[in-house]
């Protein structure tokens, strides 16, 4: 495994100064959109970073300078990052820990693209337009992107040039990030480490990872309520936690790694947020503390001790706990951290025995370790895979496009081995949100939903608080229940049949699902407008349809619920 270099300088006169800058010099989402196509930002979520080179090449603007640089991985000029960032400077980038001097050679190898040697004349943020045209409207004459001047590198530059306007490169990743959130819109900017996107190395064992999908995945939906104290449980570069600090009084945030716990320090400065930042396992470094909302994206990544001990142990994925017991942990664990009400919200995997349906008993573990614990929960599993293709799957997250044939083939044996001793059949990916119950509540036990797959739309905020608020729905058969106004009804018919062979409800909104239904619960939505409840509407349709009312509940009792919580249905 490759070695880390040493975390940013916690000194906050220059991380001022850089926030000044970067802020000045309009380096947002906003102008990389401008920058980029969206195909090309698309790309560089992929971690693919040449679509961006190419478009970029020949621009000189500050905010493409930063992005070649940070985002990109491209050598800079210390002349050129001076003009981006004129208050901090190359020096004061240099002093910071994020960048470093290089000479020509390194500088010739990590050159990807051709672009002009031009140094910025503009602070403002440029758009496509003014990148094709002149002040005035007309065509710009620039000519195409040139080679920057670089020798050989065997033959030695210039001292005036090493010394005054030396080659520098990023040693961390650093980028803007846009969130519109309830309390309003947020621009920050996020510092990790360089992936292997960028250096071409495989990933050291203390890496930090940036915004990536899983990330946004639980931003997306972390209910957004005000609340008195947060915790981000496996803090990471402390983006959770960021966002956290727009709505709670008090943000915590924990990790193992020492790394990472630094990392979110200097982020939370360079935003200028209060967090507090602690480093320990798990909830060792809140004992005796409670929360009102916890989020966590845990290293839950199952490893073998087998693959450790050859490939190391990535602290980002891989919390040291065998098999999936970290996410037990955390799961039987978190009631004692939450404040009556409070509720966690976390991303996790779960082992499914090869004894057992991976879509009818997937819940079987995970409902196991819910056992007992004063809390409801929805759980929701958004895929499964079976143990090849999890293995392969984060054999390449940890850079198995280095890997050599051979290490990669020891590599997915060892690691397949051991799920078939472990009579693991398939692996369920997905999240758990939980809400802890109050004394009274607890007292007549707590309340679980398991839902396979959500087609649609991921879930946000409000779908999970209003998932979980469903689960202590008012006793069904009196309750008026109404209709989402964005709920279809798709109908098929055999040809000359005069009742449909198939209803489906669609909702535009919410969740997005699509759902077959009996024609008896279609009738009881349809009919659900607020004013009669459920249980008059159940004695209607028995009437109309001649079939007991005992007989309609049945029916419709068990697809009302999950409609409900789904956001089909409101009380």
């Amino acid at each position: 495994m490759t070695t880390s270099v040493p975390v940013p300088a916690l000194d906050r006169d220059l991380i001022a100064r850089l926030r000044f800058d970067v802020i000045a010099s309009r380096w947002t989402i906003d102008t990389l959109s401008a920058l980029l196509s969206a195909d090309t930002l698309a790309a560089l979520m992929r971690d693919s970073r040449l679509p961006a080179l190419v478009e970029l090449a020949g621009v000189a603007d500050p905010a493409a300078t930063l992005t070649r640089f940070f985002i990109l991985g491209q050598p800079e000029r210390a002349s050129a990052l001076a003009g981006a960032l004129p208050t901090l400077g190359a020096q004061g980038l240099e002093t910071l820990g994020l960048a470093a001097v290089i000479d020509e050679a390194e500088a010739a190898s990590g050159l990807v693209m051709p672009r002009a040697c031009a140094k910025p004349t503009s602070t403002s943020a440029p758009t496509r337009e003014r990148a094709e045209a002149g002040e005035d409207g007309e065509a710009s004459s620039r000519e195409a992107p040139t080679l920057p001047t670089m020798r050989d590198p065997d033959e030695e530059a210039p001292e005036s040039e090493v010394e005054h306007d030396p080659w520098m490169r990023a040693l961390f990743d650093l980028r803007p990030h846009a969130a519109a959130l309830p309390g309003g819109d947020h621009d920050w900017w996020v510092t990790s480490d360089l992936g292997e996107a960028q250096t071409g190395r495989p990933l050291a064992d203390d890496h930090v990872l940036g915004i990536g999908g899983a990330t946004l995945t639980l931003l997306e939906m972390t209910v957004r309520d005000r609340v008195d104290s947060a915790l981000d449980l496996g803090c990471g570069c402390g983006i959770q936690a960021l966002y956290l600090a727009t709505h709670a009084d008090r943000v915590v945030a924990t990790d193992l790694s020492a790394r990472a716990c630094a990392l979110t320090q200097f982020n939370a400065a360079l935003n200028e947020t209060v967090i507090d930042v602690r480093e320990g396992s798990l909830f060792e470094p809140v004992a005796g503390e409670a929360f009102d909302l916890i989020v966590s994206n845990p290293p839950f990544v199952i490893t073998p001790d087998s693959v450790r001990g050859t490939a190391g142990l990535l602290e980002y994925r891989d919390g040291g706990m065998d098999r999936d017991n970290l996410i037990r942990a955390v799961l039987r664990e978190a009631p004692a951290y939450l404040a009556p009400g409070g509720t966690l919200q976390m991303l996790a995997n779960w082992e499914i025995p090869a004894s057992r349906n991976p879509d009818t008993q997937w819940s079987w573990r995970v409902d196991g370790w819910l056992e007992g614990l004063p809390v409801d929960a929805w759980v929701v599993q958004r895929d499964v895979l079976d143990p090849a293709r999890y293995v392969d799957m984060w054999i390449r997250d940890s850079g198995g496009q280095l890997m050599a044939r051979a290490d990669y083939d020891r590599a997915f044996t060892s690691w397949l081995v051991d799920f078939r001793r472990a009579g693991t059949g398939a692996i369920g990916m997905g999240f758990v949100a939980l809400r802890r119950l109050d004394e009274a509540e607890a007292a007549s036990g707590g309340v679980r939903a398991y839902d396979l797959s959500l087609d649609g739309h991921a879930p946000r905020g409000r779908d999970v608080a209003w998932a979980l608020a469903s689960l202590r729905a008012p006793e069904l058969w009196d309750t008026a229940l109404t209709r989402a106004s964005d709920v279809r009804e798709e109908r098929h018919y055999v040809p000359g049949s005069p009742d449909p062979e198939l209803l489906i409800l669609h909702q535009g909104g919410g969740l997005g699902r699509s759902v077959p239904v009996s024609s008896a619960v279609s009738a009881v939505v349809g009919a659900s407008d607020g004013e009669l409840t459920v249980g008059q509407i159940a004695s209607a349709v028995a009437m109309l349809t001649s079939v007991e009312v005992e007989d309609v509940r049945a029916e419709v009792e068990a697809p009302l619920r999950d409609l409900i919580r789904w956001g089909f249905l409101t009380y």
